[in-house]
């Protein structure tokens, strides 16, 4: 049965860069082209197709479509939505996945065309907000797709661009941190702190594309020996999307109850975009963790200590049983004799 293969790296090859980019050429494939905002007399510098639009509005727009290739090329041209990976990256949908956000409101008058070698299409589309369309950040991409024929596969090259509309109306920005499954290590040595390990998740319950930092607060009852470690520098997550990981926090020491504060210092794509002022979100948690090791010295050290006092007082009572024996009567003087 003959499948179909996405080459997602040569999708992300592209929207992952702010210039136009093209497809890698490789021997079996020599086709190269590239995707990029244009105009009706062709590209207008634009990195991205970046729209503030209300809900309801039309707009016309153009793509430009390049072939660097020498021979014709006939590619897909369709619009999706895009999402975080479990990486951080940004990416977007399969191609046989349907788009329901801003992919879905994209038209073109042709879904596939054909593009002559060391040309550009300026190909234009139509993009309608829906009335009931919510605020705030609705992020895709317009895609240039070709289908090759592999050894019992169909590989699906994809080059893109990515959309960033945002909908007028009330912006939540709202980055939410949360912590699971702390564990703490221990060491053997007891002069030298363990480890602390948790999973967390940074989830965007807001309607802004928002990026940061996460950062763990960790300390003993009353702040003792509390210090911050940085998790991780956020990478841009969409509204809708989480990114996830596992925490390794190394010189936490055991203070029976180790209080864990995870907080999340959100920054805006775009400075310009919202308020720098974002709201800092926190999640508390905490694991115990007695001081096992510690408490083990202490016990051998008290019990150093009680035995040098024992021995101490065996000795002092023997020294005293010594001083109670009776003495041998001392010898007479002789008296000096007379001559």
């Amino acid at each position: 049965m003959r499948t179909t293969l996405i080459a997602a790296a040569s999708a992300l090859a592209v929207l992952l860069c702010a210039s136009p980019a093209a497809a890698q050429e490789d021997e079996a494939a020599p086709a190269t082209w590239g995707v990029n905002p244009s105009g009706q007399d062709g590209p207008d510098g634009r990195a991205a197709f970046d729209y503030a639009l209300d809900p309801g509005e039309t707009l016309i727009d153009f793509v430009g479509v390049s072939n660097f290739s020498t021979e014709p090329i006939t590619l897909r041209l369709y619009a999706s939505d895009a999402y975080t990976t479990e990486t951080g990256a940004f990416d977007l949908l399969p191609s046989g996945t349907a788009p329901i956000d801003v992919g879905s409101w994209i038209g073109f008058n042709e879904q596939e065309l054909t593009v002559e070698p060391q040309t550009r299409l300026d190909v234009p589309f139509a993009l309608t907000v829906p009335a009931d369309a919510t605020p705030g950040d609705h992020v895709g991409g317009i895609v240039a797709a070709l289908t090759e024929e592999g050894e019992d596969v169909l590989v699906e090259r994809r080059v893109g661009a990515r959309i960033h509309l945002r909908v007028s109306g009330d912006l939540d920005p709202n980055l939410t941190p949360d912590a699971d499954e702390a564990t703490y290590h221990y060491v053997w040595n007891p002069a030298k702190p363990g480890s602390l390990t948790f999973d967390y998740e940074v989830a965007n319950r807001g309607n802004v594309r928002l990026q940061g930092e996460l950062v763990a607060r960790v300390g003993g009852p009353w702040d003792v020996l509390a210090r911050e470690h940085v998790i991780a520098e956020l990478p841009q997550i969409l509204p809708g999307d989480t990114f996830a990981g596992t925490a390794e926090l190394e010189g936490v020491w055991p203070l029976l109850h180790v209080e864990v504060d995870l907080i999340v210092r959100p920054e805006a794509v775009d400075p310009a975009d919202v308020d720098s002022r974002l709201p800092t979100r926190t999640d508390e948690s905490a694991v115990w963790a007695p001081p096992w090791t510690q408490l083990a010295v202490a016990v051998l050290l008290a019990f150093a200590l009680w035995l040098t006092f024992k021995l101490r007082a065996r000795k002092r009572r023997k020294a005293a049983a010594r001083s109670g024996e009776p003495r041998p009567d001392p010898e007479p003087e002789k008296e000096p004799v007379e001559a």
